[in-house]
């Protein structure tokens, strides 16, 4: 095992497994209070919760850095390392995991403030247009 796998709790780690873990603890109006995602109000399912977190890259690192920091319980990187995703950060050999903290409106703004050094990647979509035919309106070849 390289020493990248073995300094991060995340590896290995299902999002189905932490979200459980979470929704255990806290419970889900509890997460959407701390996390301040709405789509935990309304819980429809784990299935679909999974869903929603894989498409938002935002919210997904959202929760991972609250597991890590505050259910968990490690102590916050450097900021520079806050840059950075959570599942490419370590934690420095020695560090043991702590017991979950309480909710509070610290908690709340210390995860929101961790969140916002996240840089994300613009991603362009933009095709370009077809050249239009009116010949052949359809596209059909």
């Amino acid at each position: 095992m390289t020493l990248m796998k073995q300094n991060n709790p995340l590896y290995g780690l299902k999002l189905e497994l932490m979200l459980t873990e979470l929704s255990d603890h806290y419970t889900w109006p509890g997460l959407s209070k701390a996390l301040r995602i709405d789509r935990f109000d309304f819980h429809t399912g784990m299935k679909s919760t999974c869903k929603f977190l894989r498409n938002n890259q935002w919210a997904r690192e959202k929760v991972e850095t609250f597991y890590l920091y505050e259910y968990k319980a490690f102590p916050y990187p450097e900021v520079k390392l806050l840059s950075k995703p959570p599942r490419d950060r370590h934690i420095p050999e020695g560090q043991i995991a702590g017991e979950p903290k309480v909710i509070t409106e610290a908690l709340i703004e210390r995860v929101d403030l961790a969140c916002k050094h996240r840089v994300y990647d613009k991603v362009i979509r933009n095709k370009p247009e077809p050249v239009y035919d009116p010949s052949n309106p359809w596209g059909v070849k």
